[in-house]
């Protein structure tokens, strides 16, 4: 029976996944429900291919690594078949893990362009509707922060500096106010007393 074969393009990146209908569930001719293989070709890098269940690991990972980055949230995403993580250069390494005994896992480091031209193929492939798999279970669930919980050293680096200056500039404020308010008091007593010579004023 001939495969059908779709393939999903963007700047550096091909995406090309091959499988048959199912029949059973009345699809078309040229639709795929069953994925017997994928390819993924990255500018400079080794091609990446493999079985269903490797996609939906790699397109998990990627979609929950792009989630993380929009929240400006850093998290090392690891799993049995491939592990993600943003290094602080803005490199992304990726470690693909076979299925195969005696296999190497395969390191692949990418930029930000080469991840953003993946996402792009994931996201044509999810629109595409002759091919059916469920995204439903690869989009990412995370969990939002709870708006109580913080950082207690950041609070501290942040937070505490500003409202010190905010206190010791108030504390001066007032501490001016009241010497000149007493101040001027004093120049009024006195002015007071010059007006009238015949106050006399005992020191006891």
């Amino acid at each position: 029976m001939l495969q059908n074969k779709y393939s999903f393009n963007k700047s550096s990146t091909e995406l090309v996944i091959s499988g048959l209908p199912d029949y059973s569930n009345n699809d078309n001719n040229d639709s795929i429900s069953i994925i017997s293989n994928w390819k993924l070709s990255i500018l400079n890098q080794p091609e990446i291919e493999g079985g269903i269940d490797h996609l939906k690991s790699v397109i998990k990972a990627f979609y929950k690594c792009a989630t993380l980055s929009l929240l400006d949230r850093e998290e090392k995403i690891e799993s049995q078949l491939i592990d993600l993580n943003l290094e602080e250069s803005g490199i992304y390494t990726i470690i693909l893990k076979s299925t195969k005994p005696n296999v190497k896992p395969l390191k692949l480091m990418i930029g930000y362009a080469e991840f953003s031209d993946i996402i792009n193929c994931f996201d044509q492939l999810k629109n595409f509707k002759k091919i059916k798999i469920d995204f439903n279970e690869l989009l990412p669930n995370i969990k939002k922060k709870s708006i109580l919980s913080f950082d207690k050293s950041k609070f501290s680096n942040t937070i505490i500096p500003p409202l010190l200056a905010i206190f010791s500039i108030s504390i001066f404020t007032f501490i001016s106010i009241y010497l000149l308010e007493n101040k001027d008091s004093r120049n009024k007593k006195l002015s007071i007393i010059s007006n009238n010579p015949d106050i006399v004023i005992k020191i006891k």
